[in-house]
């Protein structure tokens, strides 16, 4: 029998944090799809509080990375876990799309089979996630050598890393606040590459490889963390949730006032500075939790159960319940402000605990207890 793995409480108060904001955060998907034209204070009251999680999948990679790379590496176990992942990835990716066409049989019925997946297919881009940490997976034995034998290359490698990522998401927000807001110009700078072709990171999600390896950084420079007094700590990373979230706000903001449209500040806003701010202030903050509970501890257990499953809950409660979802949670609806956000509440807690319900469940069946 294998001995249980040592728990970090920290660790599972902050995963279960990054899990309910991912749920929340497509929850709350509605509000990106809204238009700038009907857009009032409600509006952006929700968009407000819908900017900060864009710290969910970020601290994802900062929990791996402090996990993977401060414990010892076997090769033939990493190698497995590789072709696990690629596998559930397959897997899901079939699952979702055939669950999507189940779920709008009608338009199957009108358009035909092929008709129907090609405009489904956005439903399974949720599953970039996967994707991307196979990618630092395939990496990741590099990462460890250097991690433990070349601590400085490492930290050069991380701060390489977040100047071609996060540096290039800056340029293209200083010059899109340049461009609108001082000389006029109108230009929307987004996705810009201005490293051209020195730029490694080109076509795949460099910044995941900087909250990855911050983590380990966190893990090795652990006793220093901890050794900061908890006041100086505390307000440190208060003041950095604060500046982070508004900035995220802001950034939103600024880029759905110049394009015209609401800007999806969630996605666009993983590898921005006020991103990276916000999510090691969260860490900085969950250090204080010290005791082990039993909720945290089971969704952290569950996270990957929980990412995979929460979708089709989603989609299956918007297919059958949409008009009075939308009604108590969309920032357009005549309901007064406090009952649509208290109803985004509600169903962000709802859409969380059946997924997680249904992850533990089949947890427990031999034959398909390893899809998640």
């Amino acid at each position: 029998m294998k001995p249980a793995k040592t728990r970090i409480a920290w660790i599972d108060l902050l995963e279960t944090i990054a899990i309910v904001a991912v749920v929340l955060c497509h929850c709350t998907a509605h509000i990106a799809n809204s238009t700038l034209d009907s857009a009032g204070t409600g509006f952006y009251l929700h968009y407000a509080f819908r900017s900060i999680t864009a710290v969910c999948v970020p601290l994802f990679f900062f929990a791996n990375g402090y996990l993977l790379l401060s414990r010892p590496f076997d090769f033939k176990k990493h190698l497995r876990k590789i072709v696990h992942f690629v596998l559930v990835a397959v897997f899901w990716y079939a699952a979702t799309l055939a669950f999507l066409v189940l779920l709008h049989r009608d338009q199957l019925v009108t358009s035909g089979l092929a008709a129907t997946i090609s405009s489904l297919k956005y439903g399974v881009t949720h599953l970039w996630y996967l994707g991307a940490l196979v990618c630092l997976y395939i990496f990741f034995p590099l990462l460890k050598v250097v991690y433990d034998h070349h601590r400085q290359v490492f930290l050069y490698f991380t701060i390489i890393c977040a100047v071609i990522t996060f540096g290039n998401t800056l340029l293209n927000n200083i010059l899109t606040l340049y461009s609108n807001f001082i000389a006029h110009q109108g230009i929307v700078y987004a996705e810009t590459n201005f490293l051209n072709i020195f730029n490694p990171f080109r076509g795949m999600y460099g910044y995941t490889f900087v909250y990855f390896c911050l983590g380990g950084v966190a893990a090795y420079y652990m006793d220093k963390i901890q050794n900061i007094a908890k006041r100086t700590r505390n307000l440190a990373a208060i003041t950095g949730l604060v500046v982070g979230w508004i900035g995220l706000f802001g950034l939103g903001y600024m880029y759905s006032k110049a394009s015209g449209r609401i800007w999806d500040n969630i996605w666009y806003g993983y590898d921005t500075i006020f991103a990276l701010i916000a999510t090691l202030s969260i860490f900085l903050l969950c250090l204080n939790w010290r005791k082990d509970n039993i909720v945290f501890r089971t969704i952290s257990r569950n996270t990957l159960g929980i990412y995979l499953v929460h979708m089709l809950i989603i989609y299956a409660l918007t297919t059958w319940f949409n008009g009075f979802i939308m009604q108590y949670t969309s920032p357009l609806s005549s309901m007064p402000f406090i009952v649509t956000f208290c109803g985004v509440i509600i169903y962000t807690i709802v859409v969380t605990g059946l997924s997680l319900g249904v992850t533990v469940l089949v947890k427990k069946l031999p034959l398909i207890k390893n899809i998640l």
